[in-house]
């Protein structure tokens, strides 16, 4: 039986992803980061981090009370965002490690970020990976999720178009990742940004969470130091 696969590692891309994506000087990480309310004195994580953009603005937010850690399947990623973290003076922990075997015990962290990678990873991975955040989230902590959702009337064909064909994609396209989110024992909140392509939401953990009960399919739903930039 084959094993199923763990997301997209995008490994090959590392010395050029702080080009093709916005890195931490960007407007769009710095939003993210007031979107997803990074306290001073938090214990943040970051999972799907790439080369560490949105991590190193995370510890900067966190500050010395607090912490920042980052997971990639990419080992080459995370080689480029230890040298980030060590070249602005940042202490980060990161590791070489897929978002369905967190390697931090329970309760471990106030924040999990995931940005532009939860559509990387297969339906099933989804699930796994929720109930893992959950999992290491203190109680009441907080998932800030920046992803594709159901696009707006103006993407909403290109969107199809590109992506129906990607079963991970066309899950979130169709709307469903809410209720699975739901499942695995958040309290889902509606988005509170809304972009042309990717949209963030904040959801709080429940005290106990809720393994999914249907199967998790992709059928059609109802649609309606130093600073880093100087």
């Amino acid at each position: 039986m084959r094993k199923e696969k763990k997301g997209i590692s995008l490994n090959g891309f590392s010395a050029c992803y702080d080009l093709l994506t916005p890195a931490e000087c960007s407007r769009l990480r710095r939003r993210q980061i007031e979107l997803a309310g990074v306290r001073e004195g938090e214990a943040v994580l970051d999972v799907g981090c790439g080369p560490g953009a949105l991590t190193v603005l995370a510890g900067l937010a966190a500050g010395r009370k607090g912490s920042a850690a980052g997971i990639d399947l990419a080992p080459r990623m995370i080689e480029r965002a230890r040298r980030k973290a060590k070249r602005i003076g940042l202490e980060i922990d990161f590791r070489v490690a897929s978002v369905d075997d967190i390697p931090w015990p329970d309760g471990s962290f106030d924040l999990v970020i995931s940005s532009m990678m939860f559509h990387h990873l297969p339906v099933r991975i989804k699930e796994a990976a929720l109930l893992e955040i959950h999992r290491v989230l203190k109680p009441e902590g907080r998932l800030f999720l920046y992803d594709f959702a159901v696009p707006s009337p103006l993407t909403f064909p290109l969107m199809l178009l590109l992506l129906v064909w990607i079963a991970p994609t066309r899950y979130q396209l169709l709307g469903r990742l809410p209720a699975l989110i739901r499942r695995c024992g958040f309290v889902y909140s509606e988005w509170i940004h809304r972009g042309i392509f990717f949209n963030g939401t904040l959801n709080y953990k429940q005290r106990w969470p809720a393994r999914p009960t249907e199967e998790p399919d992709a059928g059609t739903p109802e649609i309606g130091g130093e600073q880093p930039c100087g």
